[in-house]
């Protein structure tokens, strides 16, 4: 009996059943479809997140008045001329400010005005750090005092002070009267040699140049006195009282316990 050939067995390229080709690229559109979905579902996440945080609320330093070009971020500061708020992130202007620390020691480099945020770009450095103390209407002097006038050695920067100017004036009969006013109260001290100078064989007399805020209008007065008198200075505390500044201390005053002269107003 004459038997059949068998048909022949189809084969993939991979030598595979069909059937195992078939599988695995159903296989593989499965695993692409997860892979889409989950990035998908990552996206999605990363979105919703970033509008969630676009409205969240963010600290930020906003001026509340000008402040001019050349000011100072601690003496803006300390005139209340910012302030920090809130706004939603996505409002918060390129290199914002969000700690007013972040101002200390730098100065506006062109006029801020009110409700604009301050960003980073707004200031820059100051150089030296007297300059960041002082306002518009303030000027920094220094004067020569020695230690009987000056407190040397017990006078530190941040201290306050008043200002004391003493001259001998011409009297009516000729010769000369001394006379002492009170020149300025509440003076800020911005700086002090760590060490004093001698001005004096043997260092008897020991000098140190202290330098003073002041305002622009009394700043040549003290360099008057300073030049033509005699100028102490006298540490004050935290809650001095103000005194008053327009009466001139005579012998005559002084010895007999009367009212100091009143210099009239000007």
């Amino acid at each position: 009996m004459q038997t059949l050939p068998k048909p022949p067995r189809l084969s993939s390229k991979d030598g595979g059943s069909p059937l195992s080709s078939k599988k695995g690229s159903i296989a593989a559109a499965v695993f692409t479809a997860v892979v889409a979905g989950l990035l998908i579902v990552v996206f999605l996440n990363q979105y919703r997140s970033g509008v969630n945080n676009a409205g969240v609320p963010t600290s930020v330093v906003v001026a509340l008045q000008v402040i001019d070009q050349g000011a100072s971020g601690d003496t803006a500061g300390a005139q209340g001329l910012f302030k920090t708020t809130k706004v939603p992130r996505d409002q918060l202007k390129r290199g914002a400010v969000t700690d007013p620390a972040a101002l200390r020691g730098k100065v506006a480099v062109a006029q801020i005005l009110p409700g604009q945020q301050l960003t980073a770009a707004d200031f820059k450095a100051a150089g030296h750090g007297i300059i960041t103390k002082l306002a518009a209407d303030q000027r920094a002097i220094t004067v020569s005092l020695d230690s009987a006038h000056g407190l040397i050695g017990k006078v530190s920067p941040g201290d306050h002070v008043d200002v004391l100017s003493g001259f001998e004036l011409d009297g009516v009969t000729g010769g000369q009267r001394p006379v002492l006013r009170m020149l300025m109260q509440n003076v800020l001290v911005l700086d002090v040699p760590k060490k004093a100078s001698s001005s004096a064989i043997g260092g008897a007399n020991n000098t140190s140049e202290v330098t003073l805020r002041v305002t622009s209008r009394t700043a040549p007065k003290l360099a008057f006195a300073s030049d033509n008198g005699k100028v102490w200075i006298v540490l004050r505390p935290q809650n001095g009282t103000t005194l008053d500044k327009s009466s001139l201390v005579t012998l005559a005053s002084l010895l007999a316990d009367s009212p100091a002269v009143k210099v009239p107003a000007r």
